[in-house]
């Protein structure tokens, strides 16, 4: 929930006596810090999402070192500054007007608007050091009250028993009447894995696009997944973070999952293992995964005695491990395919590439191991909920 350059404009432009230029679409971005440099070879320093600001001391002193004195040199001379700055993923940039640089250009404005790149002109008058001051103490306050929401999220979640629920009637969540989670995989390879370069990422880069207001969402990231708390979410706000990863060259080929809703804050840490099992079972990156699309999982997975869906799988199924490893996932895959297709001897060797009497082989065969008997309406359900169970116990979510 960092500040955007909206919030920060909206806040300093009277008083510090800020013009918007260019760049008006740049204004959902998310500003990390502001930031102050006369050259632009100190920009590649910068991490992204900082507000630059600068006098612009070296322009009369750069130009008369190169004995130019023609009027295009000014946009030569900016436009090297903003091409640093966009290259770099900063913000915007604040020009302190009056003394070195008379005036901006039209075609530095132009190039700006191009770019969707926030320019902005503050009179010389107007002390820098006062405007990055406020910039400044903005922001630190904006990430103080962040890592507070964060981490009464992350307790509600992950550590219930140290989780205080009156915390959150202090924050911007304090009348949500619903809250529904989401959640974006991280592949492992990210940033080589570097945590705090994804969430700066994030932070001043993803969710800088997202067309969801600020006080309507916490987001921080644990466990290669960057996780959501929405507040009074819907239909729009699930497309919008969906579309965005889906645009993004980092996430665009992530799975995303959608919780139910609960009405409380202490229902967090159960729709988030709602969460995990849309992300988990079947999942597709093609699609947004949804709890309640989970079918017969979403009992399963509210089993409180886990011990009981071990142990009905290895009474139902467990014979079978008696087989090699190879030849007891064909014959699981191949009841699978049995019990889906109503039993359907040809329609299953056709899907698994096979000739019908190796079905039938299997089929029997597997009857005679579990003693049972495959035409049996209520031997069949039980087989498929431990195939259910089966791939959950893969899946890791009864850990």
């Amino acid at each position: 929930m960092a500040l955007s350059l909206q919030t920060i404009f909206n806040f300093t432009e009277t008083p510090f006596k800020l013009k918007l230029l260019a760049g008006k679409k740049g204004f959902k971005k998310n500003v990390s810090w502001v930031y102050y440099t006369e050259d632009a070879a100190t920009i590649e320093f910068i991490r992204g999402g900082e507000l630059a600001v600068t006098l612009g001391v070296n322009f009369e002193r750069s130009k008369d070192n190169l004995g130019i004195h023609s009027d295009d040199y000014i946009y030569i001379f900016l436009k090297e500054f903003i091409d640093e700055f966009i290259k770099h993923d900063a913000t915007g940039l604040i020009i302190n007007t009056g003394k070195y640089i008379k005036e901006i250009p039209q075609r530095v404005i132009d190039y700006c608007n191009e770019k969707d790149f926030p320019l902005f002109s503050m009179p010389w008058e107007i002390h820098t050091i006062d405007l990055m001051q406020e910039i400044g103490n903005m922001i630190a306050n904006d990430n103080l009250n962040t890592k507070s929401v964060e981490k009464y999220f992350y307790k509600a979640i992950f550590e219930q028993n140290d989780f205080d629920p009156l915390q959150v009637k202090n924050t911007i969540f304090r009348d949500t009447k619903e809250f529904m989670i989401v959640l974006i995989e991280l592949k492992e390879e990210l940033f080589n894995d570097d945590m705090m370069k994804i969430k700066r990422y994030v932070e001043y880069n993803f969710c800088s696009h997202l067309n969801i207001k600020q006080n309507e969402y916490a987001c921080f990231i644990h466990n290669h997944r960057i996780i959501f708390i929405m507040k009074d979410a819907g239909f729009y706000e699930i497309h919008e973070i969906f579309n965005n990863a889906k645009a993004d060259k980092f996430f665009k080929h992530s799975k995303i999952s959608i919780s139910d809703v609960t009405n409380s804050v202490t229902g967090l840490s159960e729709i988030y293992i709602h969460a995990e099992a849309a992300l988990e079972i079947n999942a597709s990156p093609e699609k947004i995964n949804f709890y309640d699309d989970l079918g017969i999982y979403k009992i399963l997975i509210d089993v409180r005695n886990k011990g009981i869906l071990k142990n009905f799988y290895k009474e139902k199924l467990g014979k079978l491990e008696t087989m090699g490893e190879a030849k007891h996932e064909d014959f699981l895959h191949t009841l699978d395919l049995y019990l889906k297709t109503g039993g359907n001897i040809l329609q299953v060797a056709k899907l698994n590439n096979a000739h019908r009497n190796t079905i039938i082989y299997r089929i029997n065969k597997m009857e005679e191991l579990l003693f049972s008997d495959f035409s049996d309406g209520e031997t069949r359900t039980e087989l498929q909920v431990a195939l259910y169970i089966k791939n959950l116990l893969e899946k890791n979510m009864f850990v």
